[in-house]
């Protein structure tokens, strides 16, 4: 039974036949790694969640999980005497490669790097099947079989029909508030400045990863509450006021404005069971700063946090699927070059943010349970950066990817050691 994609995964399908649009998640298994036992599980699990054979039609508004033998591609990476090095260049070669949607496939490809007595299991799948939520569930799977040896739990068919396609209920008054919002939203693109190289052809992704400890997280948390902002609020700044010098050194006039994407999981405002959710439902919405106010990440984080409550307000940021229907619809006109150029034209985007917060793992048992947890996205047409969050426990992982025709890595790295120093000067003001 064939089910249909929604506006968000269309256009994702759209952006990917601008650039390879995958994102990576890598879960540290508690065992070592048995590379023939692993593709036995991948393909085992696979093919019992019902996610082998997908077929999308020509016009990527329907798609069909065929069933069937599993086709594992798993590839083994060696760690040497840097086993994170090795990792960030394997994720890093995962979001440059396509995958081939023109037949029946298998949406996913893994890879795995031993690690002492443990090892990284990397999943890489094509993005506009799910969303990440869905896939920590899957990675977590693999892992406990992975680590529960001789134990075989019997996994059910995700009933993917039912929920890839699922969309955003049409509600008059949410659209029409949209639609009245555009004006202002698309007025403050327009004083927005635009990142360099963005015009490339050039879609080559880059990576960085580091890491925060307890003690950032909890100097994210005190001073979230302390100025009445949310973590996602403070990490929007951050990321801002790390961008302004590479933003300040392209500024032209009539363009003083700063803007970040975000994404929000919107599961919880469709009332979808998280068991029962195999697939992408997600919303978003944009913020924008002048850069003058950038300077200061308090005066920041509470401009943004200003701006977030209004979208939060009514779910406001579910409705950015109607922007996106409506620029689907425009882009049908538009040739491939057209398309390439309209998103930094009109949304002049410096990057995004994706949370995520693991504070609970479904797994089995204890002696299953992820040792720790990254995971990254393309940046595809509109945002040449991404910053990826994930709060593991007591710690943050951070992934950074970004279109290597737009930052130079001299510049990321740059703008990685901004946003650190920026963490340490808020732990010096506590």
């Amino acid at each position: 039974m064939p089910g249909r994609f929604n506006t968000f995964q269309r256009t994702m399908l759209l952006w990917d036949g601008m650039h390879p649009y995958n994102a990576v998640h890598a879960v540290r298994a508690p065992v070592a790694c048995d590379a023939e036992r692993l593709r036995l599980t991948l393909a085992r699990v696979l093919e019992e969640r019902g996610l082998t054979g997908l077929r999308i039609d020509a016009k990527g508004r329907e798609f069909e999980f065929c069933g069937g033998p599993a086709v594992v591609e798993l590839t083994m990476i060696s760690g040497g005497d840097d086993p994170i090095a090795a990792l960030r260049a394997e994720m890093e070669r995962q979001i440059n490669v396509r995958f081939d949607w023109s037949a029946e496939f298998t949406p996913f490809r893994f890879f795995a790097l031993p690690d002492g007595g443990s090892f990284w299991l990397g999943v890489t799948y094509f993005h506009a099947i799910a969303d990440a939520e869905p896939i920590v569930r899957f990675a977590c799977e693999l892992t406990a079989d992975c680590a529960m040896s001789g134990v075989l739990v019997k996994r059910e068919r995700w009933n993917c029909h039912a929920n890839i396609g699922g969309r955003t209920s049409w509600r008059p008054d949410l659209w029409l508030r949209k639609l009245l919002a555009l004006p202002a939203q698309f007025h403050a693109m327009r004083k927005a400045i635009r990142p360099g190289g963005t015009d490339s052809d050039d879609f080559g992704n880059g990576l960085e990863l580091f890491t925060f400890g307890s003690s950032e997280l909890e100097t994210l948390i005190a001073v979230g509450k302390r100025s009445d902002v949310t973590v996602n609020d403070l990490l929007l700044a951050l990321l801002m006021w790390s961008l302004v010098p590479l933003c300040a050194a392209v500024r032209r006039p009539g363009r003083d404005g700063i803007s970040l994407g975000c994404i929000v999981n919107a599961r919880r405002d469709l009332g979808i069971k998280k068991d029962d959710s195999f697939g992408l439902t997600l919303g978003g919405f944009s913020v924008t700063c002048g850069i003058t106010k950038a300077a200061n990440i308090s005066q920041l984080a509470r401009s943004i946090a200003g701006q977030t409550r209004r979208f939060k307000c009514g779910g406001l940021y579910l409705a950015n699927t109607l922007e996106m229907g409506l620029v689907l619809r425009l882009m049908s006109l538009f040739s491939t070059n057209q398309r390439r150029r309209f998103y930094p034209k009109n949304y002049p985007l410096w990057g995004g943010l994706t949370n995520m917060n693991l504070k609970k793992f479904p797994t089995e048992s204890v002696a299953a349970q992820p040792l720790d947890y990254l995971r990254t996205v393309s940046t595809g047409p509109v945002t040449p950066l991404v910053l990826s969050v994930t709060t593991f426990g007591k710690v943050v992982n951070l992934a950074m990817s970004y279109r290597t025709s737009v930052f130079s890595r001299t510049e990321i790295s740059a703008v990685r050691d901004r946003f650190v120093s920026a963490i340490r000067g808020l732990e010096a003001g506590k």
